[in-house]
């Protein structure tokens, strides 16, 4: 899926990797028994890196590489001149033009490459991802011709149709005339479907075909096809779905859609709506969710109510604004099984409001100074009635970031006494020395009682800006790791994020 390709962890250049036919004299790695090499090609199977990578290890590897055609079913479509920045090129003997891959997918832009993608991954399941973009340098009408050749070479081959499990497609190329395309009438083993669209003249394609699609668990969709598919019924076996912005769209329909399409998913395991359509909304009736696990969402705190999810463990709560009368309401928040929690909110203290047994990791990002200054007032003390001491006991990894003073941090840090991994971002734009002053509280004495048992600390991720330079912090950063490693529970790792898109510097 598009997900996939934002995470690679190499880094590839715009150099062309070749591989030859001459490798080094064999070695121990050569004696390996076939089906050995074979485990290991499945466990990287599942790492998003090119398979032409194992290929270049000797040509013992090449050979069992190109008959496990499972490493292969990963293929990207797409017309015109690659430009993603993952990007890696190959250049493999007997092929006649250098090969394309972002992670582990290969780039097909013609239909000769899609060819060879497929005749390479045999009979295995197929993941493709279709990404037709604007471009400026095709004319719509060569670009529609190039688009369709290609949906051709799959959709209209039945025992092509029947392979694909995962199909992600990206159609924001608005003059392509969904007409002309080979829609398929059947994808019976489709598992997993990502759409994402500004024409609202797919719509009628997919609405034939996706009730068909009897074993879709998996839909990640853009608020407008939502709405087109909020009437169709394809929704009792989904079991994740995420839904996010795109494009113009009337935010308080795609409210009103999930009002209706979430009580028809009774096997939904995960549910993600992206900022910023709050869901729920006053007029959404209470739902209960019996097999929720994984929950992201943007609304008032007071309408969690509406949820009831008993096996609920992780929550995304993302608070873009709080009526001034919320917090007089009696709000309670039943999620027994809760593991995670995030919180973005400019007055989360109706998270104390969950009934907290088993909170292992915790994130609290508290924004918008002034309005929470006008909330709980303009004294120091009161920094400490949104965190209380030892209030989440439970909690091993604590994540805060805030526009606040150093009180704020310290009271944040005493409601998690047993973290063992800690997070600050303060936002040190508002008064340089604000950071020099928390790293020099955290070896202060009487705070072991507070954070002694965290063994890693980090700062980020715009610690050093303004008037203070980096120079000021490193004797208190120093001072920091030296007396903490007497304490009963040493650091084990410092680590400091300078500014922004920098690699951090580690201190221990």
């Amino acid at each position: 899926m598009t997900s996939k390709f934002t995470d690679n962890p190499f880094k590839p250049s715009s150099a062309v990797t070749t591989i030859t036919d001459v490798f080094p004299s064999d070695g121990p790695i050569s004696t390996l028994p076939p089906e050995l090499i074979v485990g290991i090609f499945q466990a990287y199977s599942a790492c998003d890196d090119s398979p032409w990578r194992l290929a270049c290890v000797c040509m013992r590897w090449r050979e069992i590489a190109l008959r496990s055609s499972f490493l292969w079913r990963h293929m990207r479509l797409t017309c015109g001149e690659i430009t993603d920045r993952y990007v890696t090129r190959w250049s493999v003997p007997g092929v006649g033009k250098t090969i394309l891959t972002v992670g582990r997918a290969q780039v097909c832009a013609e239909k000769e490459e899609l060819d060879q993608a497929i005749l390479r991954s045999g009979s295995s399941p197929l993941d493709i991802d279709i990404i037709f973009s604007w471009r400026t340098d095709f004319e719509s009408s060569s670009y529609q011709l190039l688009a369709q050749d290609l949906l051709s070479s799959i959709f209209e081959r039945k025992d092509i149709c029947s392979r694909i499990e995962q199909l992600a497609f990206t159609l924001t190329h608005s003059s392509l005339d969904p007409s002309t395309f080979p829609i398929p009438n059947s994808l019976p083993n489709l598992k997993a479907l990502e759409w994402v669209s500004h024409n609202p003249l797919w719509a009628p394609s997919f609405r034939r075909l996706l009730p068909e699609c009897k074993k879709l668990a998996s839909l990640h969709l853009s608020f407008p096809v939502l709405s087109s598919l909020s009437d169709v019924d394809i929704w009792r076996n989904v079991q994740s779905l995420v839904i996010h912005k795109s494009g113009d769209f009337n935010f308080s329909l795609g409210a009103r859609d999930l009002d209706s399409v979430i009580p028809a998913c009774p096997s939904l395991k995960e549910l993600k709506v992206m900022p910023f359509v709050a869901w729920p909304r006053e007029s959404t009736r209470p739902i209960t969710c019996r097999q929720l696990r994984i929950l992201k969402l943007c609304c008032e705190a007071k309408y969690l109510q509406r949820i009831r999810a008993p096996l609920l463990t992780v929550l995304d709560a993302y608070e873009l604004s709080s009526s001034s009368h919320q917090r007089t309401e009696d709000i309670s928040l039943d999620f027994p099984d809760l593991e995670t929690l995030v919180v973005q909110s400019p007055d989360p203290r109706w998270i104390f409001k969950f009934n907290f047994t088993k909170l292992k990791s915790l994130g609290v990002i508290i924004a918008h100074e002034s309005t929470l200054m006008k909330r709980v007032g303009t004294k120091v003390t009161v920094w400490e009635n949104i965190f209380r001491p030892n209030g989440f006991p439970t909690v091993q990894n604590a994540r805060f970031e805030a526009v606040g003073r150093t009180t704020l941090f310290m009271a944040a840090l005493a409601s998690v006494p047993n973290a063992e991994r800690i997070e600050m971002i303060p936002d040190t734009f508002q008064d340089p020395e604000f950071g020099l002053q928390l790293v020099r509280q955290l070896y202060a004495p009487g705070t072991v009682s507070m954070c002694g048992k965290a063994s890693h600390i980090q700062f980020g991720n715009r610690w050093c800006c303004f008037g203070v330079q980096r120079a000021s912090f490193e004797p208190s950063l120093r001072a920091l790791v030296a007396i903490r490693q007497g304490w009963p529970t040493p650091l084990q790792s410092l680590r400091v994020y300078w500014t922004m898109g920098i690699e951090p510097t580690e201190y221990v």
